[in-house]
This record gives C-alpha cells, structure tokens and sequence, in this order.
C-alpha cells in the first residue's frame, strides 16, 4: 500500500482485515512517551473526562448486568493501557467499581497482569500496541471465564483511503481495524465483537 503525508508504509491483510504500519516505521518507546507528554490528559480536562466518560458508562453497564459474579460483589475491572494520570480508572472508582490501572509505557510491575478480572478496558490503546497478538493473549490471561472486553477504536473508512485519514495520521497509531479485524482479534480471545450505541466502542463477549 502507498505510504502517507507522514511517509510511513500501510500493510493490509485480506485475512483478518487488519492494516498495520511495519516495524521500520514504528517511533521508538521513548518518542511515543514524548508525544503523549503533550497531551492533556489530566483529568482535570472536561472534555477529556466526557470522552472517557462513554467509555465507563459502557463499563457500568456491563457490570450491572454480570451473571457471573456473586451477588453483592462488585467487578473487578482492569484498565489496560490506561496512560500516565489513569484517568479512566479514577472515573471507574468514582462510580463504585473497584479498578486497577496498568500501562508498561509508565510502570514495570507486571503485578496486575497476575491477577483475575470481570472486565477488561482497552480505551484508545490496540491501535498502540506492538505485539498484538501477544498483548491479546495477556488480555485474555487476565479474564475470569464469561468477562468481557471494552474496546474503544476507530474503524478505518476503507482501505483505499487510509493514507489520508486523520487517525492515521497520528504516528502513534500502527493498527488499524476495520469492524472485521476487531471480530477476528475477539476471536482470537475466544470472544465476539459487538458494536455498542457509541459507533467506536466495541464489548468483545464471551462466545
């Protein structure tokens, strides 16, 4: 595929749907680290909050509905990817539920990817990750049996035009799905894509 505005290359698999930049033109750990230090994500940033606030609004919805916990016992949730400030999480625990933020850009404790949990967050993080298919397997390491994954992502508009849209342009951003990739990488995780009311969010359920 032709390289964009940004001269990286574009790889798309018929397979799977997924478009992917290749290694070569990947920023280094430190580079990514840079370019999110610009970002104001604090959560003293409204529309921050409000965008996040989808997200946990899904989040507790699924959680109200989970038949595989006890009654009286709230679920564990688990916020992968979930940046420097946590944001999200902050949201999570501000509604009652317990949650625990992990990012390896900003932490080396493996720690919670030891633990067990009733939901998995990914917001605006699998278009990041390096090695997908492995980072998809920890994910599911993580997951008691029957919980669910919320992604959030946007779908590319069509391979032809990757090049020149704005999500792509965010040198950050080295995967690319489209509603296919997502149900195929939910699939590999022994779960099923749904798209949710949010035309971005995504619960991945249990199969």
């Amino acid at each position: 595929m032709a390289a964009g505005e940004d001269r990286r290359s574009f790889f798309h698999c018929p397979a799977c749907g997924l478009v992917f930049v290749p290694e070569a033109h990947w920023l280094t750990v430190e580079q990514e680290r840079e370019r999110y230090a610009h970002h104001d994500n604090r959560a003293s940033n409204a529309g921050y909050r409000r965008f996040l606030g989808q997200v946990a609004d899904v989040v507790v919805g699924l959680a109200a509905g989970h038949s595989t916990i006890p009654p009286k016992v709230l679920p564990r949730t688990l916020d992968f990817g979930s940046g420097e400030n946590a944001v999200l999480t902050c949201l999570l625990r501000e509604r009652g539920l317990p949650c625990v933020a992990y990012d390896p850009l900003y932490t080396d404790d493996p720690s919670p990817l030891r633990q067990r949990y009733d939901i998995v967050v990914v917001c605006e993080v699998i278009e990041h990750l390096r090695q997908l298919r492995q980072e998809l397997m920890t994910m599911q390491q993580c997951l008691n049996p029957g919980a669910p994954i919320v992604v959030r992502t946007r779908c590319y508009p069509s391979v032809a035009g990757i090049t020149s849209w704005w999500y792509a342009r965010d040198t950050t951003h080295i995967n690319f799905f489209s509603e296919q990739a997502l149900d195929f990488a939910a699939r590999l995780c022994g779960r099923r894509s749904q798209r949710t009311l949010e035309p971005d969010i995504f619960i991945w359920a249990a199969a």
